[in-house]
C-alpha cells in the first residue's frame, strides 16, 4: 500500500504499509477516522525495479536515463550519489545571476531586488545572487539596463579562472550563447580585445545581442566555417576554449540531453575536444594561458582531453583545476588553466 500521489523508492509493488504508521495505524484502528477510507492503494505490480536486485534498471526507470548512463554512473560513483544525482536533475534548477561589473556591483543589485521584495541571497562567487521563486528574468529590476546575466554558479568559475587582464588579446574559441564571453570583457573591465568565434551566425548573434544589453563594446564575433575556415592567427595573451561536450554536468537544464547524447559518441566528442585545444593553445603566446572547460562529469572529456594533450605538447603546464558536482549547489562541469612555456 502507498499513497496515491507519491510512490517513494523502495515501497513501489509492495503490500505492506508504509514506514512510520500513523497513530492508531498499529492497533488497527483508522487513523484517518471511522468510516473514512486511508489515500492508499494496492499496487497489483511493482512500479519499479528493485532497486537492491536491478540497481542500474531501477535508476534507469525511477530517474528517466538511459540505461548505459544508469550502468555507466552506478559503476562509478555508488547507488547512494546516483540517487542524489538523480532527484537533483529531476528538480527545476535555481536561477543564478551575475552582476554585471561595468554597470553596477553584487551589493547594489541584490538591494535593487530587495526594494521590490524579489527574495535573493549571495553565492561563493563575488558576483553570484541566487534567486527565490519563479520569475520572469525580462521582468527583473536590472534587466532591460543591463545590470546582469543569467550565468550558472558554475560557470561563472570559468572566466574567473582565466582572470584576463585589462588590454589583453583574448581568443574565445565557442564563444556562443556568450554567458563567459561578456564575463571575460567585464573582467578586463572592457579594455583589450576578444574575438569571440562559432560555427553558426545564428549563435553568434545571441553573443552580439548580449553584449549589447551588457555595454560590452571589446567583442569582435568571428564566424567558423565548420570545416575550413581556422580561427584568427595569434599571438593572443590568453585564449579560452569552452569545448562542445555530452552536458552530463547539466542534466537538469537540458533534460532532452540524456535521451540525445549515445554512449559511441563520446570518441568523437573527444577527438573534437582535443582538436580544440591544441587549436587554442598554439594561438597564444609562449607564456600564455588557456582555459579548457565543459559542463561535463565525464573524466575522459576533462582530465583525459588534458592529459592528452599535455602529451603532445610537454612543457605545457596545469596551474589549476575545478570539479563543479552537480547539485554543490549549481550544475556540474570541469576546467583546467593551462599555463604555455
Amino acid at each position: 500500500a502507498v499513497p496515491m500521489d507519491f510512490v517513494p523508492a523502495g515501497l513501489a509493488g509492495r503490500r505492506t504499509p508504509p514506514p512510520n504508521p500513523l497513530p492508531g495505524a498499529e492497533r488497527g484502528q483508522n487513523p484517518f477516522g471511522e468510516g473514512l477510507t486511508p489515500p492508499y492503494r494496492k499496487l497489483a505490480r511493482p512500479l519499479l525495479p528493485d532497486p537492491v536486485a536491478e540497481p542500474a534498471a531501477y535508476l534507469a526507470a525511477a530517474f528517466s536515463w538511459p540505461r548505459w548512463l544508469a550502468d555507466r554512473w552506478l559503476a562509478r560513483f555508488g547507488p547512494e550519489e546516483c540517487h542524489r544525482l538523480g532527484f537533483w536533475f529531476n528538480a527545476p534548477p535555481p536561477l543564478w545571476l551575475r552582476s554585471n561589473a561595468l554597470k553596477t556591483d553584487r551589493e547594489a543589485l541584490r538591494l535593487r531586488f530587495a526594494a521590490d521584495t524579489i527574495p535573493v541571497e549571495t553565492g561563493p562567487h563575488p558576483q553570484s545572487l541566487k534567486l527565490g521563486g519563479s520569475h520572469s528574468v525580462r521582468d527583473l529590476p536590472g534587466f532591460a539596463d543591463g545590470a546582469f546575466a543569467v550565468q550558472d554558479l558554475s560557470s561563472m568559475a570559468v572566466a574567473s579562472a582565466l582572470a584576463p587582464e585589462p588590454g589583453w588579446r583574448v581568443l574565445d574559441l565557442c564563444a556562443a550563447p556568450g554567458g563567459k564571453t561578456t564575463h571575460l570583457a567585464e573582467l578586463m573591465r572592457n579594455r583589450g580585445q576578444i574575438v569571440a568565434c562559432d560555427i553558426e551566425q545564428r549563435r553568434l548573434n545571441t553573443v552580439t545581442t548580449l553584449c549589447h544589453r551588457l555595454g560590452v563594446t571589446i567583442v569582435e564575433p568571428h564566424l567558423l566555417d565548420k570545416v575550413a575556415t581556422e580561427p584568427p592567427p595569434g599571438p593572443f595573451d590568453a585564449a579560452l576554449v569552452d569545448v562542445p561536450c555530452s552536458n552530463t554536468g547539466v542534466l537538469g537544464r537540458r533534460p532532452e540531453v540524456r535521451w540525445r547524447i549515445h554512449p559511441n559518441e563520446f570518441e568523437h566528442l573527444i577527438r573534437l575536444q582535443t582538436r580544440l585545444l591544441f587549436t587554442a593553445v598554439d594561438r597564444v603566446k609562449p607564456g600564455g594561458v588557456v582555459v579548457y572547460s565543459t559542463c561535463s562529469i565525464e573524466p575522459d572529456e576533462n582530465e583525459g582531453v588534458v592529459k592528452a594533450v599535455r602529451r603532445g605538447i610537454m612543457s605545457l603546464k596545469v596551474e589549476a583545476e575545478g570539479h563543479a558536482v552537480p547539485g554543490s549547489p549549481a550544475d556540474g562541469g570541469y576546467w583546467a588553466r593551462l599555463r604555455k612555456a
